[in-house]
């Protein structure tokens, strides 16, 4: 029932239970003498988490930040059982950046990421034309130059591991409770006092918001105003032909086409994902269809017509859409914002699940340091939409 556990009061207190607000409430209670609330409105892992392609890899063209974090993230993943005791899907997989013929700013965008994970020694190819037609022959390379090929990227699930994080921030101390809605965060003398839920009022010294979309709204109410947009998404799940299994026991490598605003990866051998990114209209968190449109659907198989011919005609076996939540630049916002003692964690989608555990020490590391040594967080400072609403206006490409 909403707020049986809910506790009168705490020392930090989570919205949203996602993967982001999950390794938040792991690191504040493992790393940590602070008494740690997460607070979910549904369920762990109900929102875009859930709805995650989870793809793990680590190319980010220049932007060494991104491979940093996603560095250290994906070095947890490998260990998540040891360290947490929580078994995770997790599956080995290489994601390929392709650089189009006569296309600059791809091939630029392709090169620019091998540079930056060769120099950081993370396992990284350059495959010309004739050598993706080689190892890939599945695909058709028409207008495609070359790849550049992110050899240790994998994918997981978004559930199993935001609930293996939850789980394991409760065996450190911390409380979780789901089915309880935040509808207020309370400010006292500029600080935060307390969070108003749907059960009761706790009082709480700090606040970390990472509540997806919701949290425009959220953070609206003390003031603090972040440029997100919500879009859905569409994902269809298909059953490849037997024949195609069997030539290809692999399936695909994860990615897409330069600039098509659609991606793959395989299904855990069990079929291909097939996604769209940055396509999807502007909608409501609370009120989206949550089924794919036709057009969309149509549209899918008329770009697997062209880049995996002997996919078009598979058997659709799921559907389900999602939503993305993102800055103008794509870039996230990892911030102390407003009032003292209030945090944020947003604009993940389209790229955030590989980075959560990162994510999470980072937020740990803002509420109980006021900084941190993982990465230069002030990249992530939301006060750069300031002097530019587009902030960094970043590329899209960040499956």
């Amino acid at each position: 029932m909403p707020g049986v556990n809910v506790p009168d009061g705490t020392d930090v207190t989570i919205i949203g239970g996602g993967i982001m607000g999950a390794a938040t409430a792991y690191f504040l209670a493992a790393e940590s003498d602070r008494d740690v609330l997460l607070l979910e409105k549904d369920q762990i892992a109900s929102g875009s988490t859930g709805d995650s392609s989870a793809i793990i890899r680590h190319h980010y063209g220049d932007k060494e930040v991104y491979s940093k974090t996603a560095r250290w993230s994906h070095e947890f993943y490998r260990e998540f059982d040891a360290e947490l005791g929580e078994s995770i899907a997790y599956e080995p997989n290489p994601m390929v950046r392709y650089g189009g013929q006569g296309d600059e700013a791809s091939q630029a965008f392709a090169m620019s990421g091998y540079d930056t994970l060769e120099a950081m020694d993370i396992p990284v190819s350059r495959l010309e034309r004739e050598e993706l037609e080689e190892r890939y022959p599945m695909l058709d390379f028409d207008g495609i130059e070359f790849g550049v090929s992110d050899d240790d990227a994998a994918y997981s699930d978004g559930t199993d591991v935001a609930g293996g994080f939850a789980r394991a921030a409760q065996n450190e101390g911390a409380t979780v409770v789901t089915g309880v809605a935040v509808e207020d965060i309370v400010v006292e003398d500029g600080a935060v006092a307390a969070v108003e839920t749907d059960a009761k009022t706790v009082a709480t010294d700090d606040v970390v918001v990472t509540a997806g979309p919701w949290t425009p709204r959220l953070l609206s109410q003390v003031g603090v105003e972040v440029p997100i947009e919500t879009t859905r998404e569409q994902i269809l799940i298909l059953d490849p032909p037997e024949d195609f299994v069997s030539a290809y026991p692999d399936l695909v490598p994860s990615g897409g086409p330069p600039g098509e605003g659609w991606y793959m990866r395989p299904d855990f051998g069990e079929g291909v994902l097939v996604a769209t990114h940055h396509r999807g209209e502007t909608v409501d968190p609370d009120a989206y269809s949550d089924n794919p449109d036709q057009d969309a659907i149509l549209r899918m198989v008329d770009d697997l017509d062209d880049f995996v011919p002997d996919l078009a005609a598979a058997d659709i076996k799921g559907q389900y859409c999602g939503i993305y939540s993102s800055t103008p630049d794509h870039d996230f916002v990892i911030d102390q914002v407003g009032p003292d003692g209030c945090y944020t964690g947003c604009g993940f989608s389209g790229h955030g699940f590989k980075h959560g555990p990162a994510v999470g020490k980072l937020l740990r590391d803002l509420v109980v340091d006021g900084d941190t040594d993982l990465v230069d967080v002030e990249y992530f400072s939301l006060d750069r939409f300031e002097d530019n609403p587009e902030g960094y206006a970043g590329e899209v490409e960040r499956i």
